[in-house]
């Protein structure tokens, strides 16, 4: 009777333990599926920002590295008068009463609208910025190799339609925030014929167009799509504020900097910064993905999007508060943005001179 009831006993689970076992399993495999969805769509996001700031990416890294080839190649020489060329004599006779720094060419930043004056001035936001580099960028035949020239180089942010450069398949007109990278031929490079600030004032008009040919290239070219900021901050080095005791940006407090201009003079440095190239440029863009071009497109069909605050990046001590409001505007709009950042040491910055 005893060995019945063990047999009884072991027959197998009931009911009620198997739809527990079942209860517990579909939990276990729905609360899997769920985890699993959601690491995919984090994964398939994570992807997705890659590829889509990837152009943004490269062109920031482009920047940087051609800014820190930026060079001036100042030397002193005899100064004769204080006139407009003061490294030549007014007459036969004149002696040289010293020397100073002096060079012909120019490193400048600033708000690009005053930078850039012209028809284009509206359709230009946030900062530019000009230099000459050795990027040996030249049109004639047999100069591919030479890779030391001289050449112009500058970089802004303007928005425009794509009517000159879209395939002729593509038949939809789009407006867009684009990075412009200002680049002409060292046979171009007209440093040394015009006054300082205006070898590059053309930058906005010369760009590429649909008769644009291999034999008369544009000089400036969109490198980027949908970057909506550019800030340039010409900054001193931590150790060179604590010096003067004040902050890194006292050089470029509106982030303006222009080498040519006599400014921050001293009984110990008439000269100030002219003919310096600053220490340091802290570079910042901002740029947002395609999705978010389009759903301003939409939302501003005849106008350029008005995304940059009132009086933003106007004041160096403003930038973080500055930045602080793009970001709350494009949120507002619902735009997925990213902001790229980088201080960029000058190679051939000798400010050394100046302590």
């Amino acid at each position: 009777m005893t060995h019945s009831c063990d047999r009884h006993r072991r027959r197998g689970f009931t009911l009620v333990e198997v739809a527990l076992s079942m209860a517990i399993l579909s939990i276990i495999l729905l609360v899997s599926v769920q985890v699993l969805n959601q690491t995919q769509r984090a994964w398939k996001r994570g992807v997705t920002r890659v590829e889509q700031f990837r152009e943004a990416r490269t062109a920031f890294e482009s920047i940087t590295e051609n800014l820190r080839q930026a060079i001036l190649n100042t030397y002193q020489a005899y100064q004769y008068n204080t006139g407009d060329t003061p490294t030549i004599p007014t007459s036969k006779t004149q002696a040289p009463s010293k020397y100073i720094r002096q060079s012909e060419l120019q490193f400048i930043t600033g708000p690009v609208a005053t930078l850039l004056p012209g028809p284009q001035a509206s359709s230009l936001v946030t900062h530019g910025m000009f230099f000459q580099a050795r990027l040996g960028l030249s049109d004639r035949t047999g100069y591919e190799a030479l890779s030391r020239l001289l050449c112009g180089r500058g970089y802004f942010v303007m928005y425009s339609g794509n009517d000159a450069f879209r395939p002729k398949h593509v038949t939809a007109q789009s407006s867009r925030f684009r990075l412009w990278e200002y680049r002409p031929t060292a046979e171009e490079n007209t440093i040394y014929s015009d006054k300082p600030g205006q070898w590059f004032i053309k930058a906005p008009a010369n760009v590429i167009t649909t008769t644009e040919t291999i034999a008369t290239p544009a000089d400036s070219r969109p490198i980027a799509e949908n970057v909506v900021a550019l800030i340039i901050s010409p900054q001193v080095t931590t150790d060179d504020a604590a010096l003067k005791n004040t902050t890194p940006w006292w050089i470029a407090p509106k982030y303006a900097y222009d080498s040519t201009a006599l400014v921050f003079t001293s009984n110990d440095n008439p000269q100030g910064t002219q003919h310096m190239l600053p220490p340091r440029v802290e570079v910042t863009m901002v740029a947002i993905d395609e999705a978010s071009a389009r759903k301003l497109a939409e939302k501003y069909p005849d106008t350029m999007p008005q995304l940059i605050p009132d009086g933003a990046f106007t004041l160096c001590e403003n930038r973080q508060k500055d930045l602080k409001a793009l970001e709350a505007k494009m949120r507002s709009e619902q735009l997925n943005y990213q902001v790229f950042s980088n201080t960029i040491s000058m190679r051939n910055s000798k400010w050394g001179l100046l302590r």
